[in-house]
């Protein structure tokens, strides 16, 4: 298990391949796992690092958890692996994280791809965190973790089903409501606005918690953003479709 010790906190991480970096960003209750056919892929192209947010994993939350931190976090572990720029594919929290790394490091980031997220949320992103804080406190993290992947990930590939519940149902429910309330109430509208690095945003063309229009947006906010759709995923586009979601992103990433 490959752990480092930085801004106070343990953090797991994975890491294959060498060249340039290219650090891959998790969603909310998964961790490095979540990205392991695309370390797979991708490690034979780049030295790549995928690193498991703040309570996430194997990582330790002793200063608890914001995206400003977990992207602090992560400019840390990039300074300590040579403090050299690397490409970043961002997911779902991943992208409210992204734009955080892109304003605190500017210098560590040279291209970007963010997948099924969101610059704000709105009114409706404070809703959800407080329904997510409620149900986790009125249940259980199984539970709660068995209705998420239903609603999550596409109906016909039970392929991580086992491994998504598992992942958030081992996390500590304090650990997960703070990342909900910090994630869904992030408003990155005008970090977004200041990326200046070639940027691609791909969301899954059934996503139901960050549907499309929400990834338009961040389009219309970064200058030269590209887009596109991956049909038939939904909200984890890289698990759901992972071929689709390589030809949509390979060959962004790869330029």
């Amino acid at each position: 298990m490959a752990l480092i010790e930085l801004n106070g906190e343990s953090l797991g991480y994975d890491r294959a391949g060498a060249g340039e970096k290219l650090l891959l960003i998790h969603s909310l209750g998964t961790a490095a796992w979540m990205w392991r056919e695309q370390i797979r892929r991708w490690s034979s192209s780049f030295d790549v690092i995928a690193v498991d947010a703040r309570g996430h994993g194997r990582s330790s939350r002793r200063g608890g958890f914001t995206v400003r931190n977990v992207a602090s976090d992560l400019a840390a572990v990039l300074e300590a692996f040579g403090r050299t720029p690397a490409r970043v594919v961002a997911i779902s929290m991943g992208g409210p994280i992204a734009a955080h790394l892109t304003d605190i490091a500017p210098h560590l980031v040279s291209r970007l791809v963010i997948a099924d997220s969101f610059a704000t949320q709105g009114e409706a992103g404070a809703t959800r965190a407080a329904a997510i804080a409620s149900t986790i406190s009125n249940g259980s993290m199984d539970a709660y973790a068995r209705a998420y992947a239903a609603d999550t990930l596409v109906e016909d590939d039970p392929t991580h089903v086992a491994e998504l519940v598992a992942s958030i149902a081992g996390m500590e429910p304090a650990a997960y409501v703070e990342a909900a309330q910090s994630v869904f109430t992030a408003d990155v509208v005008e970090l977004y606005k200041a990326v200046k690095v070639p940027t691609q945003v791909v969301v899954g063309s059934r996503d139901n918690r960050t549907p499309p229009r929400l990834s338009q947006e961040i389009v219309q906010l970064i200058p030269g953003a590209t887009y596109a759709e991956i049909e038939g995923a939904r909200h984890l586009a890289n698990l759901d479709r992972p071929a689709a979601f390589h030809a949509a992103v390979d060959p962004f990433l790869l330029g």
